[in-house]
């Protein structure tokens, strides 16, 4: 009697050797396919992330003023309804707010503002991610065209929104822009997105995984 055993070695060290499909090389994982080397996380030095929440701090609360402040004019100046102020709202002990000195001139230009900021933000995170090679999107341009191209739609539809916003936000009567010339809001909304972009890359580059 022969030992089969051995027989099932030899067919396992065979199988072994052939390519498989669905292992591919590094840069070319599919979307079914399992990656032939795993991404680790290395720890951040210390020096490194306290330089990172010294930027956060000092850049992040100077935009998202500077968002309050000219893009909830804009989309007031956009849609009056957005005048409305919070305190009005029907939501049970909201009215307090009237009687706080400050929180009585908020209304819904300045959650609306908000949100834009960091949905913008968040959009920057993600297209610089994909220009890196580091999301899934572009690879959609081939296995799936609708999906890309309506993920693209959305991101510039806010981003151009917000560019929009912010410029109307400058030139409204009561901005104290009205006396100077009119390429002065629209180089300052360049700036103001610009400023975004390098926010969003700023978070992209830190927490972009490092390979190791």
């Amino acid at each position: 009697m022969f030992d089969r055993s051995k027989i099932h070695a030899a067919l396992n060290r065979y199988d072994d050797a052939l390519p498989r499909d669905d292992v591919l090389p590094m840069g070319e994982e599919g979307p079914n396919t399992v990656a032939s080397a795993v991404r680790l996380k290395r720890r951040k030095p210390f020096g490194e992330v306290m330089k990172f929440l010294l930027l956060i701090v000092t850049v992040g609360p100077l935009l998202f003023v500077l968002c309050l402040a000219v893009a909830a004019q804009g989309i007031r100046e956009m849609v009056s309804v957005m005048r409305t102020r919070l305190y009005q709202l029907p939501f049970p002990g909201i009215e307090k707010l009237s009687e706080y000195q400050g929180f009585a001139d908020l209304d819904l230009s300045h959650v609306a503002s908000a949100l834009l900021f960091l949905a913008v933000t968040f959009i920057w995170v993600r297209v610089i991610s994909e220009f890196k090679g580091l999301g899934p999107v572009m690879g959609y341009r081939q296995s799936n065209p609708f999906a890309f191209w309506l993920y693209t739609l959305i991101a510039g539809v806010i981003l151009v929104t917000d560019a929009l916003v912010f410029w109307a936000g400058l030139a409204a009567k009561n901005s104290g822009w009205n006396h100077t010339p009119a390429y002065v809001p629209i180089a300052c909304t360049l700036l103001y997105a610009a400023g975004l972009a390098a926010f969003g890359a700023l978070h992209q580059s830190y927490h972009q995984p490092d390979q190791v």
